[in-house]
């Protein structure tokens, strides 16, 4: 296949990114934009050495999921990959990704996944409790927005139809701020020169208690001037707590280590279901807190009847409430210094004292435990389980492991070693945490006889 050739396909079946997929006597091509049992007119925009990458360019059998976008940026911003179809067909695809990913990278038999379902969200739209705004330089101004499919390069939005409406009114403050003032004593970041002192700009709300929390993460020491103008700028927005968040190191993490309060404590709280959270400026929180409250009770019902509990990668706290209900004891792990204080704080204020908190890398920490668990909660990042925190939890002899992921393709391979040591998989189901996007969460349960 060559660059700008363009041909019709097929849409056979869809990866994990949300793109079409195309199996052609010429090889697979992987389409952006189409839907699983479409027929497309589609343009070769790359050729790899396995497979080529195209663009749709017409829809000759549209798929009857497929809708219109909600979003005027879909198809420039790179935050959501799933807008054309409709909320019925994003379930049924996010359960095939789920279903693909555990049956060809982690062999398992595909019958287990016949009735596999993907848990819908309480709201579609409007119901992410974060969001983050990279800041640039643009035409002789700051500007921001969010990055472009696939680039750092800024798509300028207004608002963003995934976001709470409380999130959307403070970045607009924000943004007519920006606008209105060209003239600030600080200018955006470029990531190529690491030079500019505003990166980003971090709205987070908490969606049941409607407080929320405005940060700048800013390059380097600000003068006194600088600061006085970014507290006018966000003053505009009103929020609960206002801070400064550090970051002078290069690269595109986001947040530094250290955060200022510049208006309130720096944090604001959140319920899910009858507990309570704090979290600040760098607390890992789910996006989407009326889906969150639904997978933790179910993590949580599965691990019912476990006297001793061992929770890795734990964070703030909010599954570890649901676990210390029904537990007589809790361990948890979590390396993020900031994270277990705060972890320690929230315990504390829904009335949990059986709950031990370490504080370091599940990979280290693991290796000088030695109590007697029933079961293993694992919640890790989207890189799964290192292999040896998986060799760990099999030489304890734990009956019963829960997994909590982000990811299917790291789950499915972790689930895989984890069955070669003896463990079952029994239970598997999946919530949309993230609607409009191609990102699932699952929770499985392995046990061993």
């Amino acid at each position: 296949m060559n660059h700008n050739e363009t041909l019709e396909l097929k849409i056979n079946s869809m990866s994990g990114d949300a793109t079409g997929i195309a199996r052609t006597p010429r090889g697979v091509v992987f389409v952006h934009g189409a839907l699983p049992g479409e027929i497309v007119k589609a343009e070769i925009v790359a050729r790899k050495k396995d497979f080529s990458i195209a663009d749709t360019i017409e829809i000759i059998k549209s798929s009857t999921g497929r809708t219109v976008p909600k979003c005027k940026y879909y198809g420039r911003c790179g935050g959501c990959q799933l807008q054309h179809a409709d909320y019925k067909t994003q379930l049924e695809l996010k359960a095939g990704i789920v279903r693909d990913a555990m049956t060809r990278i982690g062999g398992f038999n595909a019958k287990i996944f016949v009735n596999l379902t993907c848990e819908p969200s309480p709201e579609f739209w409007n119901y992410r409790n974060k969001a983050a705004f990279p800041v640039q330089n643009f035409k002789g101004r700051i500007a921001t927005g969010f990055y472009r499919a696939g680039t750092h390069r800024l798509e300028l939005i207004r608002q963003c139809p995934v976001n709470a409406k409380r999130l959307n009114e403070i970045y607009g403050k924000i943004l007519d701020g920006l606008n209105q003032n060209k003239k600030f004593p600080f200018d955006g970041y470029d990531e190529q020169t690491n030079k500019g002192k505003l990166r980003h700009i971090i709205a987070r709300t908490g969606i049941n208690t409607g407080e929320s929390l405005l940060s700048f993460v800013i390059n380097g020491k600000l003068s006194a001037k600088s600061v006085k103008a970014l507290v006018a700028l966000g003053n505009e927005a009103r929020p609960d707590t206002l801070t400064l968040n550090h970051n002078s190191k290069p690269g595109n993490v986001i947040l530094g280590t250290y955060t200022e309060n510049l208006i309130g404590s720096g944090l604001i709280s959140e319920r899910l279901g009858k507990y309570k959270y704090l979290f600040d400026t760098t607390s890992f929180f789910q996006i989407n807190t009326g889906q969150a409250e639904k997978l933790f009770s179910y993590a949580s019902e599965l691990a019912d009847g476990d006297k001793n509990i061992l929770e890795l990668y734990s964070g703030t706290g909010s599954l570890t409430c649901y676990l210390a209900e029904r537990a007589e004891h809790v361990t948890s792990v979590e390396e993020w210094r900031g994270a277990v204080k705060m972890a320690s704080k929230n315990l504390s204020a829904n009335g949990f004292e059986n709950v031990e908190t370490l504080c370091g890398r599940s990979e280290d920490v693991i290796e000088d435990l030695k109590d007697n668990y029933d079961s293993v909660v694992l919640d890790p990042p989207r890189d799964g389980c290192e292999r040896s925190v998986l060799e760990a939890v099999n030489n304890f002899g734990v009956k019963k492991i829960i997994y909590v992921s982000c990811n299917p393709a790291t789950l499915a391979r972790d689930c895989k070693i984890l069955t070669g040591h003896g463990y079952e998989l029994i239970k598997i189901k999946a919530f949309d945490m993230f609607p409009q996007t191609a990102h699932v969460e699952t929770v499985c349960l392995l046990t061993h006889n």
